[in-house]
């Protein structure tokens, strides 16, 4: 399936740079000059294009087998942002699930360690894993635009693990990064179960370790 999307970034003397999708929520595209279909003026960041999204080995997104666009074919498309824009807009006013069971998460970790149920040691713990998550997350999204090496996902899912899936989640909206990769994020929301099983078993009789 071919998509949209605008050259927002481009550095002529390497030959690549990055396309933004019409669909806002999606990661930007690297694009690499050899990548055009048929030979053309050199590309101009602004100008539109249309391609191939392909994964490679890296989790990287590449656009492939592109080519410009006229102004009447991307006319459609552009009507389209400002639609997507003020459904985007009134979708932030409203609480999401997520959002929810982010506060529920922390609040729940508050009280625990105010009870004496959990130590103050794992709250200090778990917000320590939740900086370290959005900061690996800043550098995996870094990379994947500089097109250099990434932050393994293993990584991110045993920080998720560990109790930073909160942070986690605010950096996929926030950077817009990794909300389109399905096998990433089932296996996202799995670490979020087990971590909420895991601090159940903290606070549970059979927690033998007392910490």
């Amino acid at each position: 399936m071919r998509d949209q999307g605008r050259l927002v970034e481009w550095l002529d003397d390497k030959g690549y740079g990055f396309i933004q999708p019409n669909d806002e929520s999606k990661d930007r595209v690297f694009l690499h000059i050899k990548e055009f279909a048929h030979k053309g003026p050199r590309p101009i960041v602004g100008c539109a294009l249309e391609y191939m999204v392909q994964l490679d080995g890296q989790g990287r997104y590449n656009a492939k087998q592109v080519s410009y666009l006229k102004a009447n074919q991307t006319s459609k498309a552009s009507s389209q942002p400002k639609r997507t824009n003020h459904q985007t807009a009134h979708k932030t006013n409203r609480l999401q699930p997520m959002q929810i069971l982010c506060v529920v998460y922390i609040i729940a970790l508050a009280l625990f360690s105010i009870l004496g149920l959990m130590s103050g040691m794992v709250l200090l713990f778990i917000s320590i894993i939740n900086a370290m998550t959005y900061w690996f997350y800043s550098q995996d999204k870094e990379s994947a635009q500089l097109n250099q090496r990434r932050v393994p996902e293993n990584t991110l899912h045993i920080l998720a693990f560990l109790g930073g899936w909160p942070a986690a989640w605010l950096a996929q909206q926030r950077l817009r990064h990794k909300t389109q990769k399905q096998p990433f994020r089932k296996i996202y929301f799995c670490t979020i179960f087990f971590n909420v099983l895991l601090i159940l078993w903290l606070i549970s009789p059979l927690n033998v370790f007392k910490f």
